[in-house]
């Protein structure tokens, strides 16, 4: 998962972002993108210039700047993301699989007192002085930097006033939680289907499943099987076993059609456009189905498995013909229910 986090000056988010980093996340903060360019001007990294800073940065590339930045920086499935202080860059983030907003708050005295333990504490010498501070940022503008619309945002809220290890209880609590919203990636939800439409093979090797789906929507399906209206291995029994043909060897000698091919054919049988589309494959497509997938114009390959010939010819030819594939996991089967 993705937990963004954004909350009230001092409120220990850097504990939070600690904590998640000893869980094996990986760590990411839109105030280094903030900090690299007041570097690059010879600017000390103060409040008041991460502030204008950031807001310059936000007027000149959009408010979302940040946020698409370090998206790009992101190399995990679970990372925390810090310093989020603007709806612009949440609704950017939110783009992410299995994002969630979480908010950081402490009481006022409380963040005061330990801001200025920190050393954090610039223009501000009294609590007065401190709230009129967080109140100036505030900004309706919306490449401005708002704090208090993005915890108005958040799917998840730590309250921290007490101590380290009973916030360090409440992270872990949250993350459970959050774990329990998950919801599959767009690759995981395709993915699954392959793996239905695979039930419906009648090869008794393999149960192979594909499906071919454009602008994320499911335009054809395909199993391995034998050839419309013909008997099945189910019912003669499997030739190549028979013949002892090693699997990926003699495609030819065969009842059956692989999942991958009949998912173009029944593109063709019903005309239904899939150039441009993607395929999700059960197991990778052998060289022949590679080839058919390159001339129906498939652009994209998704698959969690080798198929038993040489799948470096397939990934070969993919890439000559500029075809992205990807390799995934294979998807729990598991259907979330309430008991």
């Amino acid at each position: 998962m993705i937990i963004g986090l954004t909350g009230s000056n001092a409120a220990g988010k850097s504990t939070v972002v600690d904590f998640l980093v000893s869980q094996n996340f990986e760590a990411h903060s839109l105030s280094d993108i903030i900090r690299d360019e007041l570097r690059q001007r010879q600017l000390p990294a103060s409040r008041e210039n991460l502030i204008q800073a950031g807001n310059e940065l936000r007027t000149k590339f959009g408010a979302s700047v940040l946020a698409d930045r370090v998206k790009n920086k992101i190399q995990s499935d679970n990372a925390v993301i810090d310093s989020i202080r603007n709806t612009e860059e949440v609704r950017s983030l939110r783009q992410l699989n299995n994002f969630f907003l979480v908010s950081v708050d402490a009481p006022v005295e409380l963040r005061f007192r330990w801001a200025k333990t920190r050393g954090r504490v610039e223009n501000a010498s009294t609590l007065e002085q401190f709230i009129a501070l967080e109140n100036r940022e505030k900004s309706a503008t919306t490449t401005a930097q708002n704090i208090a619309a993005c915890m108005a945002k958040a799917d998840y809220q730590l309250i921290n006033n007490n101590s380290i290890d009973e916030l360090h209880n409440q992270v872990r609590k949250m993350v459970a939680d959050l774990q329990k919203r998950k919801r599959p990636s767009w690759d995981h939800y395709f993915m699954k289907m392959a793996f239905l439409v695979a039930e419906r093979s009648t090869c008794l090797r393999h149960h192979v499943g594909a499906i071919i789906v454009k602008d994320r929507k499911v335009l054809t399906t395909g199993y391995n099987g034998a050839a419309r209206n013909l008997d099945d291995c189910l019912k003669l029994g499997c030739l190549r076993d028979q013949l002892k043909i090693a699997s990926g060897e003699r495609h030819e000698i065969c009842r059956a059609i692989h999942a991958e091919q009949n998912a173009i054919i029944q593109a063709g049988v019903h005309g239904t456009a899939i150039y441009g589309g993607t395929i999700y494959c059960t197991h990778s497509p052998c060289i022949i189905c590679a080839k058919m997938i390159v001339n129906a114009g498939v652009v994209r390959v998704v698959t969690c498995s080798d198929y038993p010939d040489d799948f470096s010819l397939a990934i070969d030819l993919f890439k000559q013909a500029g075809i992205e594939i990807v390799r995934i996991e294979p998807p729990t089967m598991q259907i979330k229910m309430k008991p």
